[in-house]
Formats: structure tokens, C-alpha cells, sequence
């Protein structure tokens, strides 16, 4: 594959010649002057700039100076036909010139140095992308040593069993409490599962994944529930819909984290809108259970729409660590699904959860619409599709 080069000359003979010696090679975009450089460089990047140095308005060096800050990986190679020491050393300083070439140029030794500069190029890159997998495995470790602390400490704090036990003996005749109580029990079983697996992570142990089979319409009413009392996402701003009850297997403690985390995201998208709304639906094709996490918020640009499902990247600065959605990408993969994100600027953002339905059989069983995976057991009966808005 031919690399791209830029050859930057005020000279149009010299511009004509060089990309006619060597096109063959490389992909060679030529500017007359330093200006349309800096505008061609704007748009797309470049290994290599070659320039000449004597042009008016903007020398080579001082292209190569703005270069060097703007674009410090990019290569830069001076044509000069001027044997002005005085020049050459100035470029070498301002511009840290990669190669200085004199002219008249002989072909086979411009191309070695392109080739060179070419190579050059591609290492600075890969040692940037060493340095930064250092410093994500820095916060990981880090991360990890203080995720063992925090464990342990919530650990000692979940000592309420004895309490909701006594509520269950003593009260059982108000139906409130009762509800409280239930409520309480679920949450304090969802965070010991979290906490061992906290646990489990920081002594590199790998704890299978629990599934079984999850009606979606139950998940969605418990994540409910729980949002009563987790007050980060306003109830008056968020319209629930089940289109249908798509049977899934998958582990519920996971699932719901998963929802949260969006639902979390979506909020912090619309805070400055007034009119801002959240919508989580959940349907069902042929094939797939679908839930869906949808805004009205700021959305997204395209740059960032990339870069959302790597690690530590973040656009709530402090308040955010960047791992949610990469958290939530490997829980929806481990469970054999897809998680994709449609936004734009100024358009919200819509997150689509695709995960292999369950289908119930005559003989009372669940097997996944997929033939390839393994049958489950059926625990309830199938409900029938209806609408449903809280």
C-alpha cells in the first residue's frame, strides 16, 4: 500500500518533478506554498512533509517550527538548493529536521529517505501506543488496590441481615415493610455478588459467569424499583416500555448493571436540557431480544462516538473513570450479544442491546432461537406481547 507524502514547493516545475518521480511509490499531494500546507494538514495527516526552504511568506523552517508543534510525529525533510550553513542550522533547531537535502537531488537517494522517514514515523507511533497501554496498566493496578479496599470496606458495612430478619418476624403483618424489607434483601445480595467479584478480579481470579433464564419484563421492573431510591436518575424523566416479554439467559445482577450505567450516561447527557427524557424499551425480532437506551441529551460527536468503548476514555472529566462502557461492552458480549451506539451532535444518543432470545418448546422447556446453543428450563409461562409505560 503507497503512503501519503507531502511536497511543499513555490516552484510549480519542482512540484511537477518531484510528484512525477515519484508517484510510483508513494501517494504524493503537493502544496505551493506553506498556507495551503498547514490547511492540507488540517484535513488529514502525513507521515512525511517535505519542503523547500526558501519560500516567500513562509519558509520551510518556519513550516517545520509550526509542525513540529502541531504535528510532532510527521517526518519533516528541507530541500534546499542554497548552501547557506547559517539556514540549514537554523532549520535543524526550530524545525528538529529529520533529513536536510541538498539540491540538485538524486532520485535513489530521496527515496532511501523517505523510506527511512516512512519507517521513522510508524515507530514513533507504535512507541506512543507502548506508553499509553503503560499508563492504562498503571490505573489498572492502581485501580485494582484501591478496588480491593473499597471491597473490603463495603464488606464489613453490609451487616444488615440480622436487622431485615427481625423486620420479617416482627412485622410481617405490614405489607410496607414487608415491601422494604424485600427490596433491601435484593439490594444487599446484589452487592455482595459485586463485592466478590471485586474481589475475585483483584487476586486474578476468574469466576465463571452464573446465567439462567431471565424474563426481560422482570429485570426492567426490579431496575425500577431500585431507581425509586437511587435518585442520580430523575423517575419524571424516564418512560419505561415493554413491547414484549423476550425471554434471555443471562445473569440479572449483571444485566441491571449494565442498565444503570446507561441510564447513568443518558442522564448526565440531558442535565442542562429542560426538556430532556430517557427511554428504556425492550422488544424482541425473530431472533433477538432488543432493549434499547435512548436520549433527546447533547449527543455525540463522530471522533467521540469512536473512542467511547476504550478503556479510561471519558467525557464527564472528574466525574467520570471511562471504564463503564467498556465494562458494559464485555458483560453483553460475555452473554453472546452486541451493543451498538447511533448519535450525533445535538441528536441524543440511542444504545441498542441485542441479545439471542429463548424460545419455549411444547415439552416445557427454553432453548435459544439460535439452535446452535444449549436448552434451559422453563420457569414461568410465556406472557403474552402487550405495551406497558411507567
Amino acid at each position: 500500500m503507497k503512503r501519503d507524502i507531502l511536497y511543499v514547493d513555490d516552484e510549480m516545475e519542482n512540484l511537477v518533478v518531484f510528484q512525477a518521480t515519484f508517484e510510483d511509490h508513494f501517494n504524493v499531494f503537493l502544496a505551493e506554498s506553506g498556507a495551503k500546507a498547514l490547511e492540507m494538514l488540517a484535513e488529514r495527516s502525513f507521515p512525511v512533509v517535505v519542503a523547500d526552504q526558501r519560500m516567500p511568506k513562509m519558509s520551510g523552517a518556519e513550516l517545520f517550527e509550526i509542525l513540529r508543534r502541531k504535528y510532532p510525529h510527521t517526518k519533516r525533510i528541507m530541500l534546499t538548493g542554497y548552501a547557506d550553513p547559517r539556514a540549514m542550522l537554523s532549520a535543524i533547531n526550530q524545525g528538529q529536521v529529520f533529513y536536510f537535502i541538498k539540491k540538485p537531488w538524486e532520485q535513489e537517494v530521496v527515496f532511501s529517505i523517505l523510506f527511512r522517514a516512512i519507517e521513522a514515523y510508524d515507530m514513533s507511533l507504535s512507541n506512543l501506543m507502548l506508553q499509553d497501554r503503560l499508563v492504562a496498566a498503571d490505573r489498572c493496578a492502581m485501580l485494582g488496590r484501591s478496588a480491593a479496599r473499597l471491597a473490603h470496606e463495603m464488606g464489613n458495612q453490609l451487616c444488615m441481615l440480622p436487622l431485615l430478619e427481625l423486620i420479617e418476624d416482627e412485622y410481617s403483618d405490614q405489607e410496607d415493610l414487608m415491601q422494604m424489607a424485600a427490596f433491601a434483601r435484593s439490594t444487599h445480595e446484589r452487592l455482595v455478588e459485586i463485592i466478590n467479584e471485586v474481589k475475585a478480579f483483584v487476586r486474578f481470579e476468574r469466576e465463571e459467569m452464573v446465567t439462567g433464564p431471565l424474563a426481560l419484563s422482570e429485570v426492567v421492573h426490579e431496575l425500577v424499583e431500585f431507581l425509586r431510591y437511587e435518585q442520580s436518575v430523575p423517575a419524571d424523566r424516564l418512560s419505561v416500555q415493554i413491547e414484549s416479554d423476550p425471554r434471555v439467559r443471562a445473569n440479572r445482577v449483571k444485566l441491571q448493571q449494565v442498565l444503570i450505567n446507561m441510564l447513568k450516561n443518558a442522564q448526565f447527557a440531558i442535565r442542562d436540557c429542560p426538556e430532556g427524557r430517557i427511554t428504556l424499551s425492550v422488544s424482541a425480532d425473530e431472533n433477538h431480544a432488543v432493549i434499547v437506551v435512548a436520549d433527546n441529551g447533547c449527543g455525540m460527536s463522530p471522533d467521540v462516538a469512536e473512542r467511547i468503548w476504550e478503556p479510561f476514555f471519558t467525557t464527564k472529566g472528574d466525574e467520570g473513570t471511562g471504564l463503564g462502557l467498556d465494562v458494559a461492552k464485555s458483560i453483553i458480549e460475555g452473554h453472546g450479544g452486541t451493543i451498538a451506539c447511533q448519535t450525533a451532535p445535538g441528536a441524543g444518543a440511542t444504545f441498542t442491546i441485542r441479545l439471542p432470545i429463548l424460545e419455549s418448546t411444547s415439552g416445557g422447556e427454553s432453548r435459544p432461537a439460535n439452535p446452535g446453543a444449549a436448552a434451559l428450563p422453563v420457569e414461568h409461562a410465556a406472557i403474552e406481547s402487550q405495551m406497558h409505560v411507567w
